[in-house]
Formats: structure tokens, C-alpha cells, sequence
């Protein structure tokens, strides 16, 4: 071959190993020129919407978790207004701070865009509980995980009482122990915030 005559066999292996590392590198340096954005909804029923939309000079695509399923991603497709991402079953429509999503085509469930994007969980500071917070709204369960029982739907910016931060994480957020209305249930941190100084394991702190 003229490949073997210009090269000793003895080097194949290294060639090859230099040829991998380059084309490793040239992907690493593509990957990281991305422009990335992550956004956070919450859906009909409280459920949280993840997206982190990657856009590079010949792709987009959208990248999506939705009431605590695996990672989905859905490539861009034409649209006569907003954006659209679609994998040949689910759905993604986003038109401004609201997006729509869906499996077999149908973006039916309406998310709502929570208020701060490109935001990077954090684990704030070890704040003793119990603490007062507010929740964006979304469903309050009789326990922590999405399987639970639906007790209550809370309103936008209504005051609760956090008691205690399970260990049961979702999205990387942990689920509340907490107290509402004089009751007691569960809320996914995601979209709770709060008051003074953030609690570990809540979206952010408000006033």
C-alpha cells in the first residue's frame, strides 16, 4: 500500500494514536465554540421542563428533561414562528418565555419560563431550616418524587415554610419537606426560592 510505503510499520500505531489525539482536540475545540444556553419551565401540574438549547455554525438542537425523564434530544426543524426541535416523537415549540411540548408530534403541555435562565444549580449556603420561601407555583405531593399523590397546586409567588431538604434529588434539585396553608407536603426545589439568603438545594433566593 502507499500508505506502508511511506511509513514504517514500526510508527503505524503511534500515527495513528497522533491522528486520533488531533482529531480529539480540533472535536473539543468545536464542541466548546458552541453557544449553550439552559433554560428552566414548569409545565401543566407543576411538572419541570429542562432544556439546554446548543447552537453551533451548522446545527441546533435542543437537549430536554421533562417531569424527571431521561435526556431527549430533538434536532431543529422549520417553523413558521418560534423555534421547533422534534426527534420524530417528541415535540418542542418554544415562542418566547413559553414553550410547548409533547410526544407523538403534539406539544400540548404549556411550560412557563421560570426567572432566570442560563442558571447553573447551586448548592447555596447551609441555612438552618425550618425557613421561609415562596414557590412559582406547581403542585404540592404527598411525597418527594413525582409518583406521589397530588395534594395541592400553590400559586405564583406563594409564601410556604421549608422544614426539611430530603435526599431525594431530581434535575438536581432536592424535594422539600414543607408547610403550606397549614398542611404538610412536598415540593421540588426547582422552583422554590428562598427568603434572605438562599437555602441549599432551592432555585434562588427572593424577597
Amino acid at each position: 500500500m502507499l500508505y506502508n510505503r511511506w511509513i514504517p510499520s514500526s510508527d503505524l500505531s503511534y500515527v495513528t494514536l497522533l491522528a486520533w489525539l488531533i482529531a480529539l482536540i480540533f472535536g473539543i475545540n468545536s464542541a466548546s465554540g458552541a453557544d449553550r444556553k439552559k433554560v428552566e419551565y414548569t409545565c401543566n401540574e407543576g411538572i419541570p421542563l429542562i432544556v439546554e438549547y446548543i447552537n453551533t455554525h451548522d446545527s441546533s438542537i435542543a437537549i430536554i428533561s421533562h417531569d424527571s425523564s431521561p435526556q431527549i434530544t430533538l434536532d431543529s426543524i422549520p417553523s413558521g414562528s418560534g423555534s421547533k426541535y422534534f426527534n420524530g416523537d417528541w415535540l418542542l415549540h418554544v415562542k418566547g418565555k413559553i414553550a410547548f411540548v409533547g410526544t407523538k408530534g403534539r406539544a400540548d403541555d404549556e411550560c412557563r419560563q421560570v426567572k432566570q435562565i442560563n442558571h447553573t444549580p447551586s448548592h447555596g449556603v447551609n441555612v438552618k431550616l425550618p425557613r421561609k420561601a415562596k414557590s412559582w407555583g406547581g403542585v404540592v405531593r404527598s411525597g418527594p418524587a413525582m409518583t406521589y399523590r397530588k395534594r395541592a397546586s400553590l400559586k405564583e409567588g406563594e409564601w410556604i415554610t421549608l422544614l426539611e431538604r430530603t435526599n431525594k434529588v431530581m434535575n438536581g434539585y432536592p424535594w422539600f419537606k414543607i408547610k403550606y396553608r397549614g398542611r404538610v407536603g412536598y415540593k421540588w426545589g426547582g422552583i422554590l426560592c428562598s427568603v434572605g439568603a438562599q437555602v441549599e438545594g432551592t432555585y434562588q433566593t427572593c424577597n
